[in-house]
């Protein structure tokens, strides 16, 4: 067990109060508790849990109740110990989960866009491939505003860049100009010549990596966060370490001691409204990771791709590297969740000091972006604040739909209604997320699983619901979910119970 989190015992103790009011005996109440708070990701896979001894101080409840309830979770499996190395969160052994998912297949079945297989089983509906809701993919179509834009290039606009050779590694001026007005008015000042334009924030976060990652350096990244960046970190053999969330986003309360024992050469965070669970991370645990990254020097990505999708009217707080602009931080855009993913376009804004190398690795890497895309990304840019206010009229009725639909059909499940972003990230009361995931395809209607989102297939109570489609679409996949929960949790209790005597 390497790079461990070490959970402190009245942090601890907060996340563990509510579960110890039941019926039975405490030290049962105790190990329910604290397995829903492993199977939420509240409490990370390889987590060190507090001595006994700090933990029932904190709970004010005997040293006796807490052995009590770890060595039961020893027992199932979800806990290790070693004399002089403490407890730990371990996952559970294969015999405590029905279906054996592997997390690699079911994130190739979720992410498809060829179509959905099809998997019945026993007194299930049989549902066609072509009938499936999907409510995994965060990305929106078109809106009025940007097809109309999309469809405007003239033959003046188009042919000086067609008198050109084409190749600018570095992007169209025209739009890191724009791209660099848009940063200032978030806070953070920017000139054109600190950006480079990327094939989308999937790149931006590639030639970040390729500048800083060797093999077998340690990444910080939140748990639950954007696949693509986890795949991106362990192509370049990077380890990738959780960092927890919370309802306010990346516990920086653990980052320092986390930080401080795995020595990450790279933090990966998502600050406007995180994917998935859409949560802001406020003004003070943004300056605590730029002050980390200025004193330590460890570089920091903060993925802004969903920054414009404000769904509520709360003010965001600045970029962390407009907090502390002498951190190494590298803030990365892209059109991909406002306007329409099929542009393909992204950028990187780096300090000072890395901005030739940026350009150096985006000229190695492909000679640079689609000029055409860049042409209308420009257009796109100048009508901002109008495609804003169309996307917020659209979504709003959609998040909102999708949140009284939840809590009416599915009322035992946990979710926070997300100011902005693409999706609601909801808590199974009980059973497997990925074990869900495939019953609820069986029944028509594709989700993400948590594990699929994760660092270390941790956050197995977690499903990510997108809302990003139709209203029509939204009533039918959660009507269908509801279906499917009702046929999967009542063999899920029976699991539990027996899991429970």
């Amino acid at each position: 067990m390497a790079d461990p989190i070490r959970e402190s015992g009245p942090h601890l103790a907060d996340l563990l109060a509510a579960e110890l009011h039941g019926d039975g005996p405490l030290y049962r109440q105790l190990a329910a508790g604290l397995r829903l708070a492993i199977d939420r990701g509240e409490v990370p896979l390889g987590t060190v849990l507090p001595p006994e001894r700090a933990l029932a101080k904190a709970l004010a409840v005997s040293r006796a109740t807490v052995v009590a309830a770890y060595d039961r979770l020893k027992g199932e499996g979800w806990l290790d110990s070693r004399q002089g190395s403490g407890t730990w969160v371990r996952r559970p052994d294969s015999a405590t989960t029905r279906g054996g998912v592997d997390a690699v297949a079911t994130g190739r079945l979720f992410l498809s866009s060829d179509g959905h297989e099809q998997r019945t089983g026993p007194g299930e509906p049989q549902v066609a491939d072509d009938s499936i809701v999907d409510l995994s993919v965060a990305a929106v179509t078109g809106s009025p505003t940007v097809t109309r834009l999309l469809a405007s290039l003239t033959l003046e606009e188009v042919q000086p860049l067609t008198a050109h050779h084409g190749y600018l590694p570095q992007g169209l001026r025209s739009l890191r100009e724009a791209i660099a007005r848009h940063l200032l008015e978030t806070g953070l000042p920017t000139g054109a010549d600190h950006l480079v334009v990327t094939t989308g924030a999937h790149q931006a976060i590639s030639l970040v990596a390729r500048q800083t990652l060797q093999k077998g350096d340690a990444v910080l990244v939140e748990s639950p966060t954007f696949p693509g960046a986890l795949d991106i970190f362990r192509r370049f053999g990077a380890r990738t370490v959780p960092l927890p969330v919370d309802a306010h986003g990346a516990r920086t309360d653990v980052l320092r001691d986390l930080a401080r024992r795995t020595e990450p050469k790279l933090i990966y965070l998502a600050p406007h409204f995180h994917n998935p669970t859409g949560t802001v991370m406020p003004y003070d645990r943004r300056r605590e990771v730029g002050q980390l990254a200025a004193e330590t020097g460890t570089v920091v990505i903060e993925d802004l791709a969903l920054a414009d999708v404000a769904i509520d009217d709360d003010e965001l707080p600045p970029p962390i590297a407009a907090i502390v602009p002498e951190a190494p931080v590298h803030t990365i855009g892209s059109t991909a969740k406002l306007f329409w993913a099929g542009l393909r376009v992204g950028w990187i804004r780096s300090p000072d000091d890395w901005a030739v190398r940026m350009l150096a690795t985006k000229t190695v890497a492909d000679l640079g972006s689609p000029l055409i895309s860049q042409l209308l990304a420009v257009k796109l840019l100048d009508n901002l604040e109008r495609i804003r206010d169309e996307r917020r009229e659209q979504l709003r009725p959609r998040r909102d739909l999708m949140c009284d639909l939840v809590a009416e059909h599915l009322p035992d499940w946990t979710w926070r209604r997300p100011p902005g972003g693409l999706s609601l990230w909801a808590l199974l009361p009980l059973g497997n997320a990925e074990e869900f995931a495939e019953v609820a395809m069986r029944h028509g209607v594709a989700i993400v699983p948590g594990p699929s989102l994760s660092v270390d297939e941790g956050n197995r109570r977690g499903v990510r619901l997108v809302y990003a489609g139709s209203e029509e679409a939204i009533t039918e996949g959660i009507q269908r979910l509801a279906a499917a929960w009702a046929g999967y949790a009542p063999a899920s209790s029976r699991t539990a119970t027996r899991l429970l005597v």
